[in-house]
């Protein structure tokens, strides 16, 4: 089952670099090289300083020793100088890379959303009703905009820390070598514990996954406009508020716990490295008061001590955080690497065009990935060119799976289905979904313009194509966006443009545009008007057939004034064919669909119901079957 199981992390996936610098390089390679170059400056920086003060300051002592000398001021202006000059430079090195980091932290980011975005459009459907799937890429859309490019930015930190401190180690060991020992040994605690804390942060973000979705869920019901209605009407916004605030609190004390053992560890591990620390100090300041060393080389010691300490901490850290930040970035890779399962074929067969003996369906039988009971049963029919065919049954009864399985959403269980003979798994799903147009019940609402809206039928086309409006005719949807001020530029949103709202029948008309928009063998249209008032399905039907032209159709729909139009129509019961033929004939087999026609005509007093029937009332009367 897709997504069944989450990866368990190990040692390796805190200690891998190489994933994240690719990913940084990739994104923003100049500024990553400059900004190399730019840490290895401002490592060397400190060190020059610290040996030309040396140079000043034996420079002064040998000067007092031979008072009697002159020009000693003008001697002393070019180390001066020099030590302003590696100033200057290291300031300037600090600027640059804020400012390189800036822009890399920015190209990295949108590169990782574009990356996430990518496997977000390749993964199967079914991940799509799998929650783990969606716990998964929850976190991989939290980590991936920031953790490869702090990875890097910690990792070069890390490189400009580690060989400003490797650089005064060697100075200190030209002093005695029991000091650096001494200050590496007290780092060990430090470090072992840091990255306990790193191990400990990572699996409570991990744990908590599900409860970061769930606030956001209830978040999103208090605050957008979808759900404003029925929480003001029912008056349930403080009740969600509390349960935001119970899963918070919940967080809040994980983290508080996980915290205070992390201080707890910090305060005493940093303490004994301090301790050692300042011991050796103690012993520079006793070579130099016993003369064993000149005074300028007390003041080097001294200075390589303190750039040592100033540089063992955030050498420290900055291990700890990429640890850290890479057993965050698992995240993304494990996100990544979610398998397909209707997978693409190795050598792809041609899509026929024109069709010549149509789309069939042979022995279908599936079940959705991680359960056991079958939703289709052993189906079989058949969708000939320029045929429109209608699937009727009730709720349930798989008519909606088996358009998914059209599609190549999922790939059946057992059986088949075949365009001209060749199996769909034989074609690209790209070249298979190109000569599909489908309208779903739940069809999209998006929030751009109105030719944007029906364009994505068939992104290919130019923005001002005629080919847009005469779809829009079609649906009936042309008149009604000509009355807005912007016409087809009109943004459908009065949430993120000043824009307008259309009503739910005017969306269907909408769908219906961009489904007719694309330049495809089949169409399939489940529940095509549910949401139309009877006069404008009245007006679309008897436009259709001219519309499909020499195109194969397959309708879904509760409405016999829908379903009676067709060529053939499938009667599905429990995921299987169980009646086949035209409207009338299959009234006069009198059998389900007879009963359900019949109860459906009785609703409205009728034995025609074909003058405009309530969806919901259909449905109604066929759960009572």
């Amino acid at each position: 089952m897709p997504g069944a199981s989450e990866k368990s992390w190990t040692l390796l996936d805190g200690l891998r670099v190489d994933r994240a610098l690719r990913i940084v390089w990739q994104a923003a390679p100049r500024w990553t090289a400059a900004s190399i170059v730019l840490v290895v400056i401002q490592a060397i920086v400190p060190l020059v300083t610290l040996y030309v003060l040396k140079l000043i300051v034996d420079q002064l002592t040998n000067a007092g020793a031979d008072a009697g000398s002159g020009g000693t001021f003008d001697s002393l202006l070019l180390p001066i100088g020099a030590a302003f000059a590696t100033t200057l430079i290291g300031n300037l090195c600090n600027a640059l890379i804020g400012h390189a980091n800036i822009i890399q932290a920015h190209l990295v980011a949108d590169h990782m959303q574009r990356v996430v975005q990518a496997k977000s459009i390749d993964v199967d459907l079914a991940y799509y009703e799998n929650s783990q799937y969606y716990n998964k890429l929850h976190r991989a859309q939290r980590e991936a905009p920031s953790r490869p490019v702090r990875i890097v930015q910690g990792v070069t930190q890390l490189a400009r820390n580690s060989l400003t401190l490797l650089g005064a180690f060697a100075l200190l060991l030209m002093f005695h070598w029991g000091v650096v020992v001494a200050v590496f040994a007290a780092s060990i605690p430090v470090l072992f514990y840091r990255l306990k804390q790193a191990q400990a942060v990572y699996v409570l973000h991990r744990d908590k996954t599900v409860s970061e979705r769930l606030s956001a869920y209830f978040n999103r019901v208090i605050t957008t406009a979808e759900d404003a209605k029925e929480v003001r009407v029912f008056g349930f916004g403080p009740l969600m508020v509390e349960r935001f605030a119970e899963l918070r609190n919940r967080i809040r004390t994980a983290l508080r716990r996980i915290s205070a053992q992390g201080s707890r560890r910090q305060f005493v591990t940093e303490t004994t490295t301090a301790l050692a620390g300042y011991a050796s100090l103690a012993f520079i300041v006793h070579a130099a008061l016993n003369a064993s060393i000149t005074l300028g080389e007390l003041v080097m010691y001294f200075g390589a001590f303190q750039v040592a300490m100033g540089a063992l901490r955030p050498t420290l850290s900055g291990l700890a955080e990429v640890y850290e930040n890479n057993l965050f970035l698992s995240a993304l890779y494990e996100f990544l690497e979610v398998p397909r399962t209707v997978t693409e074929p190795v050598r792809p067969r041609q899509m026929p065009r024109p069709w010549r003996s149509g789309l069939e369906v042979e022995n279908l039988r599936f079940r959705y990935p991680g359960t056991e009971r079958l939703v289709l049963q052993g189906i079989d029919m058949a969708i000939r060119p320029g045929e429109i065919v209608a699937l009727v049954g009730r709720n349930g009864s798989g008519k909606t799976t088996l358009t998914k399985l059209l599609c190549r959403l999922y790939d059946p269980s057992t059986g088949r289905i075949s365009i001209d003979g060749i199996d769909l798994r034989e074609f690209r799903s790209a070249d298979l979904r190109r000569e599909i147009g489908v309208i779903y019940q739940d069809f999209g609402r998006y929030h751009v313009t109105a030719r944007e809206n029906i364009r994505l039928g068939r992104p290919e086309l130019a923005p001002d194509d005629p080919a847009i409006a005469k779809a829009a005719r079609w649906a009936g949807i042309h008149d009604d966006l000509m009355q807005f001020p912007k016409g087809y530029d009109t943004v459908l949103s009065r949430t993120l443009a000043d824009g307008e709202e259309l009503s739910v029948g005017q969306w269907q008309k909408l769908a219906l545009a961009r489904a007719l928009l694309r330049d495809s063998q089949l169409i399939l249209l489940d529940e095509p008007t549910s949401s139309l008032d009877p006069a404008a399905e009245f007006e679309f039907f008897e436009k259709f057939r001219s519309m499909v032209r020499d195109r194969s159709a397959l309708v879904i729909s509760h409405r016999f004034s829908t379903v009676r139009m067709a060529d053939r129509i499938y009667v599905l019961a429990d995921g299987r064919v169980v009646e086949q033929g035209s409207h009338d004939s299959l009234v006069e087999l009198g059998g389900l669909y007879a009963g359900l026609y019949h109860k459906q005509a009785s609703y409205y007093g009728t034995e025609n119901p074909a003058a405009g029937i309530d969806e919901a009332a259909f449905a109604n009367v066929s759960r009572t079957e």
